[in-house]
């Protein structure tokens, strides 16, 4: 065996012991089934180490650096997102068996059938966030086209930073007690599970009351209306950036698809507000 073909065995060895560790890891920070699903995939990573151990004859140690990189990841956007993510570098990784399949013959299959036990095992993982999927996505888009429709029309009428902030903060709270009634009643018109209302209408008020503070602070902090609508604009491109990201990894979703689409839609609504509100300043002036 080469050189090169060795190298990669190796790095392929010392990914899975690395996995088995932050699998084994998060099972021991939650209870009950998705602990049991998280040891049972740890031992599947064991498993695969103990594969390539054979080949090469040596022993590798974890790469510490990415178990705390993605144990942090966890803790801030849950168990689902982070499995999804290893996933899908393990996932792309199987792929690449190909290059030493010559060597090993037989070692793709292997792979392929170990990563599909282990995206079935993954399916198994039980989120309460998750579940409101659904309440969260229709949150973010009313919440981000509606506040800045709102901010990019009132500071293209008003032309005054501090009136502009105000107002947006009325009307956002307003907003956000509005939205959250209305999931509040249109789950408990659907569930039977009587918590599930009042946990989707709070995902549904978090989500709201995010995206009003961070489009409305730069407002309150330039005085100049035309900076403050440059940062908002700058962090509503940051969150739906980020959560879109979020849901196209949790849900499997093409990322730049799902962007295109959520961008596309804001703008529109950013550009018709624009419209709007410069309409309104010419017909009523200053």
């Amino acid at each position: 065996m080469n050189a090169n073909t060795m190298d990669k065995i190796l790095k392929y060895q010392r990914n899975e012991i690395t996995e088995h560790v932050l699998y084994a890891a998060l099972a021991k920070r939650v209870k009950g089934k998705n602990s049991e699903v998280l040891k049972k995939i740890s031992a599947d990573e064991l498993r695969h180490y103990h594969y390539f151990k054979k080949v090469t004859g040596r022993e590798v140690k974890p790469d510490r650096l990415k178990i705390i990189l993605y144990r942090f990841i966890s803790r801030i956007f849950g168990l689902t997102f982070t499995i999804k993510m290893m996933d899908n570098g393990e996932v792309q990784a199987s792929h690449n068996y190909e290059d030493i399949e010559e060597r090993l013959p037989g070692i793709k299959k292997i792979i392929q059938d170990e990563v599909g036990h282990e995206q079935a095992l993954m399916g198994q993982i039980e989120e309460e966030a998750l579940k409101h999927m659904g309440s969260m996505v229709l949150a973010i888009n009313n919440s981000i086209q509606e506040i800045t429709g709102i901010v990019v029309g009132l500071t293209f009428a008003l032309a005054n930073s501090l009136l502009v902030g105000k107002t947006a903060v009325i009307s956002g709270l307003a907003a956000t007690l509005a939205m959250v009634a209305s999931e509040y009643l249109s789950q408990k018109s659907e569930c039977e599970d009587a918590s599930s209302p009042k946990k989707a209408a709070l995902y549904t008020g978090m989500i709201y009351i995010f995206v009003v503070v961070s489009i409305v602070t730069p407002y309150f902090i330039f005085e100049n209306p035309y900076a403050a609508l440059g940062v908002a604009i700058c962090a509503v491109v940051l969150i739906v950036t980020a959560f879109t990201f979020f849901m196209s990894v949790v849900k499997n979703l093409d990322y730049k698809k799902a962007l295109f689409e959520v961008s596309s839609i804001t703008a529109g609504v950013v550009a018709l507000s624009l419209v709007i509100g410069m309409a309104i300043r010419l017909i009523f002036g200053e």
